[in-house]
């Protein structure tokens, strides 16, 4: 039942709610019908009070004509009309009852029924009064009987005693009036006020507190939202200038950092040490990116405790890491080799790293900081590409590098856009017999100013600007195109070999660019080897570079492992790829026929015969070393004694001229410029 109430009350609130501009309306009707309520009992009252004041008028008067009356009769029978002053004063109260009756007359404003035969006998009574004095003497008692006629009872005398009574009872009556209407008017302000209260009152003051409670709770919230509001611009302050995962200073706090210090002439005897995990991305894809940020933690722990607490020490990058310091440079480095040397205890795992440091000297020339962790930067790279696990400071040197380096970077894009990079090709031979089996393509850049550029050279820019992937496909194509030149003129019926990088294999979309080149190109599956780096085997911890292997295999395309002996593949390895074959290093060939490379050279073969692998050895230069590995079952020979690197012009002659003859090796080392 009170919910229905409430509910009804709540209808009829916001219904009397519905314009709220126009509810000041309602408080002046209500204020007028105050005002009108004020006014009206003002009026009542003063009417009331006024009808009492002539209703008193009125009882004097009429008790002042009945002793008026019985005055005028006193002196009416005592009268001397010798005494002048006695008629004076009789004649005056004759004029004073004529007063007092008109009086009368106005308080009793006509509601008398016998006001005319009141009014009658006294107009005879004054008549008769003065004759007293106008007439003879010898009629004053007649004319006395007459008045005493008049007024006796049942005459004038009734009369008069009954005026008084009938004016109290008008002003009884009128006073009764007077309040029913007083009521009245206050039932009908009552009512008017019930019925503002009811629809407009009430449902304003219903409007007013819900508001108030909705605006208190409004306002609850908006003091939690604003209290989570300071929180997390607190929370979003500090990841603007900490890192979010190590919880050190960032670049920006390390920007600042640097500029305060070098304003201040704090900087003078400072180091930046740009501290950089060796191969952390091998860490992320072997073990997984939890374990890898849980490394980055533990080592920016590490980091702490090899500088002062005045000294900043700031994540950078993924894996890279700035430290500031006023120490001498050796013992700073020899504090950060010693904290990262002991492997780290990672979510129960063991793991160990290696870190190159560039460093570079602050001093308090004026400079951007960006500058000085540029230079940190180039000396890091510097060490990474020196194999890593170094320190390298900075000199103008290493910079001059950097912007031969980048330079090349950004000049080799544009040479894989424009064609640049030439396929070469080295012939390799069958020992056995010295028939041609087949062509190592080789990359070189062909540079319009600098002339030709060697691997050695250009790759490592290739690789720092990612654009292996991209070099690849491009010597790919061209190479595949020249051999289905050479196949359809019937110069040679060709089986290339094609060098993968790293990032090449572990690209996702590598079978769909091969397949499509190779499908275009015009040669079969069984026309082309790809070669996959023995470090790739071992560094390539990734699944997308098995997947692509696997791929490669079920498609028909043989896999050899390139250089094999100087990775250290394991033999796990050997057995869970699809490997077609191996071929030896250089670096194992130039000593045969010694005693100890030969064992070493034996042992491969034996491996490769029970895996069922053909064995190509590379740097084969003279005819001792290749009759050396025929003797030992080495099926496949490639080197400077058989043939250098050519381009595809002076292949094709090389081709009409050996493709259908044997080709042994030289008895002498041939002078070469080049053995790459």
């Amino acid at each position: 039942m009170r919910t229905q109430v409430k509910l009804i009350l709540r209808r009829i609130a916001r219904l009397a709610m519905r314009n709220p501009d126009r509810l000041w309306q309602h408080y002046v009707l209500a204020l007028s019908v105050f005002l009108s309520l004020i006014l009206a009992m003002y009026w009542l009252n003063t009417s009331v009070r006024a009808r009492g004041i002539v209703a008193t008028d009125g009882i004097e008067a009429s008790n002042d004509q009945v002793l008026r009356v019985q005055s005028i009769l006193d002196n009416a029978e005592q009268l001397n009309l010798q005494n002048i002053d006695a008629i004076a004063d009789y004649n005056m109260s004759i004029s004073q009852f004529e007063i007092a009756h008109f009086a009368l007359h106005k308080a009793l404003s006509g509601q008398a029924d016998d006001r005319a035969t009141q009014d009658q006998r006294i107009r005879s009574f004054t008549d008769l009064a003065r004759n007293m004095t106008a007439g003879p003497t010898d009629t004053r008692g007649v004319t006395l009987q007459q008045m005493h006629a008049l007024y006796d009872p049942g005459g004038l005398l009734d009369d008069l005693l009954m005026v008084a009574p009938l004016i109290a009872k008008q002003l009884e009556a009128e006073t009764a009036f007077f309040t029913q209407l007083q009521k009245l008017l206050f039932g009908v302000s009552a009512l008017v006020v019930l019925i503002e209260a009811l629809f407009v009152f009430w449902p304003a003051q219903y409007a007013v507190q819900t508001a108030y409670i909705k605006m208190k709770r409004q306002t609850n919230v908006l003091r939690r939202s604003q209290t989570r509001l300071t929180q997390v611009n607190r929370r979003l302050k500090h990841l603007v200038n900490h890192h979010p995962l190590t919880e050190l200073p960032n670049r920006t706090s390390l920007e600042a950092f640097l500029e305060t210090a070098i304003r201040n002439q704090k900087s003078a005897d400072w180091q930046l040490y740009l501290v950089g995990i060796d191969d952390f991305k091998t860490i992320n894809d072997m073990l997984g990116h939890a374990y890898g940020d849980a490394l980055l933690i533990a080592v920016s722990r590490a980091l702490k405790g090899c500088v002062d607490y005045d000294d900043i020490v700031a994540h950078v990058g993924s894996d890279e890491f700035v430290l500031t310091s006023a120490e001498a440079a050796p013992a700073v480095l020899r504090r950060i080799k010693d904290a990262l040397k002991a492997a780290f205890d990672v979510k129960g795992r063991r793991i160990s790293i290696h870190a190159s440091i560039g460093h570079v000297a602050i001093g308090t020339q004026v400079r951007a900081p960006m500058h000085i962790v540029a230079d940190a930067a180039t000396a890091l790279q510097f060490a990474k590409s020196e194999g890593g696990d170094r320190t390298q400071e900075f000199t103008q040197d290493l910079r001059q590098d950097s912007h031969l380096m980048q330079k090349m970077q950004f000049d080799l894009r544009e040479a894989i856009e424009k064609g640049e990079i030439e396929p070469w090709f080295q012939p390799q031979v069958r020992l056995s017999d010295g028939k041609l089996h087949g062509a190592e393509v080789l990359a070189r850049w062909r540079h319009p100013t600098r002339g030709l550029i060697m691997p050695d050279v250009f790759l490592p820019a290739a690789q720092r600007a990612g654009l292996m992937i991209e070099l690849d496909h491009a010597v790919w194509k061209s190479a595949m195109a020249l051999a289905y030149e050479w196949q359809i003129s019937k110069v040679w019926h060709p089986v290339i070999s094609l060098n993968a990088a790293p990032d090449t294999i572990s690209d996702p979309q590598l079978i769909e660019r091969f397949l499509l080149a190779l499908r275009l190109s015009g040669l079969e599956a069984d026309q082309v080897v790809i070669e996959v780096l023995e470090t790739t085997l071992i560094n390539g911890n990734d699944d997308m570079a098995a997947i692509n292997i696997d791929s490669l295999a079920e498609c028909g395309i043989a896999l050899e492992l390139d250089d094999f002996g100087t990775g250290y593949a394991s033999l796990a390895k050997l057995i869970q790829l699809p490997l077609a074959g191996l071929k030896l290093d250089r670096s194992l060939i130039a000593p045969l026929p010694d005693r100890a490379a030969d064992s070493v050279v034996r042992a491969i073969l034996a491996l490769a015969s029970e895996l069922g692998l053909h064995v190509v050895a590379e740097g084969v230069e003279l005819a001792t070393q290749a009759a050396h590995l025929n003797d030992r079952g080495c099926g496949v020979g490639q080197g400077y004694g058989f043939g250098r690197p050519m381009p595809a012009k002076e292949f094709a002659i090389w081709l009409a001229l050996n493709a259908a003859k044997s080709v042994h090796a030289e008895q002498e080392m041939p002078v070469v410029a080049h053995r790459t």
